[in-house]
């Protein structure tokens, strides 16, 4: 339950008679659990509002309203969202793999399947039982991003350390039948469920189309730092280059469409990424699937549609060493409009996290300090290195006391049209 803190006015809760003070307790006689439960009702046209009133009276009030019609209330914090914890202990964790001394919220493991629904966080569903298949169905939450990684459950519950690993397949199924459609993410990890236990994990997996929209293979990062952790193998060029030939074998199949490996799969293989409309409505962007073709049509695009200038232009951009030699091929091509360009592309090396870790995401100020000697005063960095909504790095530095230590102004990208767009305002400075 939750006490109403403030009412609308002409709004139903007005209309109703309810008062600031009062207590929802629930709907439809279901108990109030968090904010989902008020958010889903108030999209209803019919329902039950159980409410207890400030003078202790329980009453149910009949609720008849159009769509676009609203409760208005305003409810206390207890509605929030406190985060559900994960009771896994993942061979792969990236979590267990940080070096000390980084802020305290990157050591939090959630496995929330209202934050999957929300924010599309990837959630195993071990910590959801009976009741909450129900509450899922009940409020349509709905499309979930789960985390598969194998069907076969003696390996999944190896890879989750947590014998309700084993019974995702039935929960997905349950959320199939009720109308629930999701997202699947397998971690490959070499020797444990790649080549045959793969295939397997695609096939059941395609047992639960339709709702199953797609699946991403991503291969499991490994940080420096991973004493006493569970022996993994790094997912070398000739592994990458497997996954990918099954993956799209697979994929070819069932008529495409279904599955893909991310980016970083390709990268390792050295293989030519897929181009921009084999990615479909790019369902798997957040899990770095299509992340360099909508890139480099976010880049052509704004190019092309840039006006051409022959001033002199000086950028240092800053990236991971993955995506060094595809920025630097794209930064040729905005020659064609920007003959005046000088740029340098700086491929951080992870000494943060370790060598293995290439992506920039994961590359942090201090590493950027250490490597970007004598930058130009014009400084590039992908909005992907910040915490989300932020402009703060992994270990904590700002974007401001980065751009201090530089000596340098510091531009943050959002795609490959922020690139043109940044180099435009450059010219025009």
């Amino acid at each position: 339950m939750a006490k109403i803190t403030a009412i609308d006015d002409n709004s139903i809760g007005k209309e109703i008679g309810l008062e600031v003070g009062d207590e929802l307790l629930g709907f439809d006689g279901y108990p109030l659990v968090d904010i989902l439960d008020y958010l889903y009702y108030d999209d209803q046209e019919e329902f039950v509002m159980n409410i207890k009133s400030k003078q202790g009276d329980v009453v149910e009030v009949e609720i008849e309203k159009d769509v676009d019609e609203k409760l208005g209330l305003t409810l206390d914090e207890s509605v929030e969202l406190n985060v559900m914890p994960c009771k896994n202990k993942c061979i792969f964790c990236f979590v267990d793999q940080l070096p000390k001394g980084m802020r305290d919220t990157l050591y939090v493991k959630d496995d929330d399947y209202r934050l999957s629904f929300v924010s599309g966080n990837y959630v195993t569903l071990t910590n959801v039982g009976d009741k909450e298949l129900e509450r899922i169905a009940r409020l349509k939450l709905s499309p979930l991003y789960i985390s598969v990684h194998c069907y076969d459950k003696a390996t999944k519950k190896l890879m989750v350390a947590n014998p309700h690993g084993a019974e995702l397949f039935d929960k997905m199924q349950y959320l199939k039948e009720h109308g629930i459609q999701m997202h699947a993410q397998i971690v490959l990890c070499k020797g444990v469920n790649d080549g045959e236990k793969l295939q397997e994990t695609l096939c059941r997996l395609y047992d639960l189309r339709p709702n199953l929209l797609s699946v991403a293979v991503i291969p499991v990062g490994l940080s420096g730092h991973r004493e006493g952790l569970y022996k993994l193998q790094a997912i070398d060029k000739d592994c990458a280059r497997g996954v990918i030939e099954q993956v799209e074998g697979f994929d070819k199949h069932v008529g495409g469409g279904f599955c893909y490996c991310s980016d970083e799969f390709y990268l390792k293989a050295e293989l030519p990424l897929p181009n921009y409309d084999s990615y479909g409505d790019f369902g798997q962007i957040e899990n770095g699937v299509g992340l360099v073709a909508q890139f480099e049509r976010e880049f052509d695009d704004a190019l092309q549609a840039a006006q051409p200038t022959d001033k002199q232009i000086q950028l240092d951009f800053i990236t991971g060493k993955s995506f060094c030699e595809i920025l630097s091929g794209l930064l040729e091509r905005a020659k064609s409009k920007f003959s005046g360009l000088q740029y340098r592309v700086h491929a951080i090396r992870n000494d943060h996290f370790g060598e293995s870790i290439t992506v920039a995401g994961l590359v942090t100020a201090k590493d950027i300090i250490a490597q970007v000697q004598e930058p130009c005063g014009q400084v590039v960095i992908p909005a992907n290195m910040l915490r989300e909504f932020t402009t703060t790095f992994l270990d904590g530095m700002s974007v401001e006391e980065l751009s201090e230590k530089l000596g340098s102004k510091i531009y943050v990208s959002g795609g490959g049209g922020d690139v043109i767009k940044i180099i435009g305002e450059v010219a025009n400075e």
